[in-house]
């Protein structure tokens, strides 16, 4: 699903669940958090899936930042969503620095 903040574009994809307002309101967060440290991001995509792999640490977070030049890419896996999205966020900040 398709929404938007601040002018930038975000994508939410879901595989295997339906979207909650909480799990959009934690991206909203994180992609605030992050705007502080990073201004011309101009799209977000957001990938959510589990993995069956390791019920204690299952859910897959992929996100990707659209800025000039090359996009930004982190992904994390954690046991809960919102974990997983902080943790991919941080990354993202890293790479920032860099």
């Amino acid at each position: 699903m398709q929404h938007s903040i601040d002018g930038i574009k975000i994508d939410v994809q879901t595989i295997g669940f339906n979207e909650t307002q909480e799990l959009i309101d934690q991206i909203e967060n994180e992609l605030r958090r992050l705007l502080r440290f990073r201004k011309d991001v101009v799209a977000a995509d957001f990938y959510f899936s589990e993995d069956g792999t390791n019920p204690e640490n299952n859910k897959v977070v992929r996100w990707r930042l659209g800025v000039p030049g090359n996009d930004l890419f982190a992904e994390a896996r954690s046991g809960s969503f919102p974990a997983g999205l902080r943790d991919a966020g941080e990354k993202l900040r890293r790479q920032f620095v860099d």
